[in-house]
């Protein structure tokens, strides 16, 4: 694989400084990264210099030495969290799947992006085909806008504004104005819907599934085919069921109504 030319030596030598960091239970300095790395105090200067700017190590002012820093506490705690709710999602993913018989899914935030970490497929010959990592942007999905709806609003302004807007089908919200007044709905509803914004044939609700900070951790999502379910039955009926089962694992993570108050 070293040998491949696409492989990038300077992030493998970036990645290797960082594990070493990591699995070091006490600061480190040039020199003992150094002889950890075999690599030269000017290269591990250089790397430490990039990782401190992405906040991935930090350096003690006195003793120079480097530790762990906010961004990858941050990324270990998302790992965690996601771990933990999958734990705590899936038997009530199968209550709501065998219920509804669709595909029942739980998503997250990546950047302007929303990734499926898991999914329940249906037994149906007519199927959505979802996998681990499928990413979709924020602005055209029900699990988007059901996380959207419950942040901070300088968290929210700050990721729409990273957004493009861009357009996949003629239902695709195209502007911040609109998508804010989608917003609303959902915090007057409990729930979000998507009518073929990020494909056609595709409808979606979710929920947001909150932590015990009250903080919005993921969203609770289904995912069906149009010829099967009409917009009245998703929002009627199973947007009602996702919100439900959403509050329930939000309260198995630690969640209390009045965390939110």
């Amino acid at each position: 694989m070293a040998n491949s030319r696409q492989f990038v030596e300077s992030l493998n030598r970036g990645f290797k400084l960082l594990s070493i960091v990591c699995k070091s239970t006490t600061p480190l300095s040039l020199s003992e990264l150094s002889k950890q790395s075999n690599l030269s105090i000017s290269t591990i200067q250089r790397l430490t210099y990039t990782l401190q700017q992405m906040d991935l190590i930090d350096r003690d002012h006195q003793t120079k030495k480097f530790k762990i820093g906010p961004e990858m506490i941050t990324l270990s705690f998302t790992v965690i969290d996601n771990l933990a709710l999958k734990k705590v999602a899936f038997p009530y993913m199968q209550e709501l799947n065998d219920q509804i018989n669709e595909v029942v899914s739980l998503a997250v935030f990546s950047g302007t992006q929303i990734i499926l970490i898991d999914s329940i497929e249906t037994q149906q010959i007519l199927n959505v085909s979802t996998s681990g990592g499928v990413s979709i942007p924020v602005h055209a999905t029900a699990s988007g806008k059901a996380m959207l709806a419950y942040i901070p609003d300088d968290k929210a302004d700050f990721l729409l504004s990273k957004l493009s807007f861009e357009k996949f089908t003629e239902n695709t919200i195209t502007s911040i104005q609109a998508f804010k007044a989608q917003l609303q709905k959902v915090r007057e509803n409990g729930f979000a819907w998507s009518i073929e914004e990020s494909n056609y044939g595709l409808n979606t609700v979710a929920a947001p599934i909150r932590r015990n900070d009250g903080d919005v951790l993921a969203a609770l999502l289904v995912l069906v085919p149009t010829v099967r379910v009409s917009e009245a039955k998703l929002i009627n009926e199973y947007g009602p069921q996702v919100a439900k089962m959403a509050k329930r694992i939000s309260f198995d993570m630690g969640f209390r109504e009045k965390d939110a108050e």
